[in-house]
Formats: structure tokens, C-alpha cells, sequence
């Protein structure tokens, strides 16, 4: 069989994200967010993305922090118990970035519409000020059918997605042990999907646990494989969430010259191994479940 060509280095698929590009990430708050790529990009210097996050925390707050951001259209980005992102609202209360603010229908129509290549998508009108607050996000349907009012939104098409599963195979066959919420949407409406996992299996695995196969390798570009690639969140089923890491990370983005104190000694300093090196490996096995299938 021939070598896979989905199964890449890091930096072999990071070098698909130019400046400028729009930029979709996946994964839930703390859950499977792309950490390895993410720490990869702001590594290259890419500047002036636009980011479309999914309710997200670390991920896109770092890209924002790092100066990597020149707009985003996002439902919320937050760090839940242990506050608001440091970074964005930093940097959003100063004007450094445009937001556009959306809701979850919003998002989430934009990517249907996206992935079926039309021009936008229809959502219900709940009521909310966001037409008002996001004219460019939001505007009254010119169809009005079915009883209750809808609004149109603009189609969401990033050029690149990054996402992180538990495991895939060479082909490209992501395997996600937990929920994975906005992460297949967003897949079948970017033009280019790169998938960080956990660890490498083979395909017989993937045929053995089909049900566990939330994005087929159809949609999948470049395979990065990345132990505790989503750290310091967690990856459902292998590791928790880092609380001590993350209360640091908050602690380091009060000002712009702690975060880059921060990024130069947990980013820039090295690769994904020198990460972990500094994170250690008692650090990280303490954070291991155990609960994988």
C-alpha cells in the first residue's frame, strides 16, 4: 500500500494557513481544542486571520493574544469558572480587533449554508439584538414562510479548520471518544481540514469501533499526529483538563508583556516535544483518565 499523503508533520500542514486566511476552530470550551496546531501557528507568525471559533476558550484566546487575529465572528470565548479569556477581552476592549458577535443558530446556519455552498442560511428570529448589533451577521429573511419570522445569514466558508479527535488512522479517519459538537459542520464547510489526534491506529481499529468515526476521511486533509495535543485542555476519554496550567495561563494574559513572557517560554521556545518536556511527564500522566475504549 502507498505511503498516506493525509498523514503529515506539523509544520508540513501548517504551511496550508496564509495570512489573511479565515480560520474555523473547533472543539467546546475546554474540551479537544486544537492546542499542538494552534501553538504551531502562532510559532510561523501568521498575522490577520479571521477566526471562527466554536465556543472556545484557550485556543482562539491565544491566537488573539499572540497578535495572529484581525477579526472574529464568535458565539463566546471563554475560560467558564476561572473568568473571561484574558487575551480577547484585552484585546477587544482596546479595538486591536474587529468582533462580530453571534449566537449558536447563527454560527451554525453559516456553516450549513457553507457546506452546502449557498449563499447564506435561514435561522429563526429569536428576538435577540444581534441583527442590530451585527448587521453584517444578521438581516431579516426575504422569505418569510412557516409561521414564525426568520433571519438570513451569511454563508461561513474558512479556508482552513483546525480540529482535534482522540485518534485516526493514516487515512484520515478521525475517531472523537466524547461529543463532537460544531466539529463535522465545520469540516464539510472549510475548504482545507487539518485534524491533530492523540495517537495513531490502524484501520482495523477505525472498522472495529466505526461508531467512534465522527469525521470521515473524505472531509480530512492533513493528519497531525499530537500527544496531548489539546493541552492544556482536555481530550474526552484520555486526559482532563490542566486546572493548574490553565489558572496559570490566565495569570500570565493580565498584560500584554506576561502573555509574551508566557508564549516564549511555553511557544516559541520549541516544538510540541520541548512543550511537553516543560509541562513534564509526571504532570501530564496525573491528568490521564484511564477511560478510553
Amino acid at each position: 500500500m502507498a505511503a498516506s499523503k493525509k498523514l503529515v508533520d506539523l509544520d508540513t500542514a501548517l504551511s496550508a494557513v496564509k495570512d489573511g486566511m479565515t480560520l474555523g476552530i473547533g472543539g467546546w470550551i475546554f474540551h479537544g481544542q486544537p492546542m499542538a496546531l494552534v501553538r504551531g501557528l502562532v510559532r510561523r507568525g501568521v498575522r490577520d486571520l479571521t477566526l471562527v471559533p466554536a465556543p472556545g476558550s484557550v485556543a482562539p484566546d491565544m491566537l488573539i493574544g499572540a497578535g495572529c487575529v484581525r477579526e472574529t465572528a464568535c458565539v463566546f470565548i471563554s475560560f467558564e469558572h476561572l473568568g473571561l479569556a484574558p487575551n480577547f477581552r484585552r484585546v477587544a476592549q482596546a479595538g486591536a480587533i474587529k468582533v462580530l458577535e453571534m449566537d449558536g443558530p447563527g454560527i451554525a446556519g453559516g456553516l450549513r449554508a457553507g457546506a452546502c455552498d449557498l449563499p447564506y442560511g435561514l435561522i429563526p428570529d429569536l428576538g435577540t439584538d444581534l441583527p442590530r448589533v451585527n448587521p453584517e451577521g444578521y438581516r431579516k429573511a426575504r422569505i418569510q414562510e412557516g409561521g414564525r419570522p426568520l433571519l438570513e445569514v451569511p454563508a461561513i466558508k474558512p479556508d482552513v479548520v483546525f480540529l482535534h479527535g482522540q485518534q485516526a488512522d493514516e487515512e484520515g479517519n478521525v475517531q472523537y471518544f466524547g461529543a463532537g459538537y460544531f466539529d463535522l459542520l465545520m469540516a464539510q464547510a472549510a475548504k482545507h481540514v487539518i485534524c491533530s489526534v492523540d495517537r495513531l491506529v490502524p484501520s482495523s481499529t477505525i472498522r472495529h469501533q466505526a461508531r467512534l468515526t465522527k469525521i470521515p476521511s473524505a472531509f480530512v486533509d492533513a493528519v497531525v499526529v499530537a500527544p496531548f495535543g489539546a493541552h492544556p485542555g482536555g481530550s474526552p476519554g484520555l486526559y482532563d483538563q490542566d486546572e493548574r496550567h490553565l489558572k496559570a495561563y490566565v495569570t500570565a494574559s493580565r498584560d500584554q508583556a506576561a502573555f509574551d513572557a508566557y508564549l516564549a517560554d511555553h511557544v516559541r521556545g520549541g516544538g510540541e516535544d520541548v512543550y511537553r518536556d516543560r509541562i513534564g511527564a509526571r504532570a501530564l500522566a496525573g491528568l490521564t483518565s484511564g477511560t478510553a475504549p
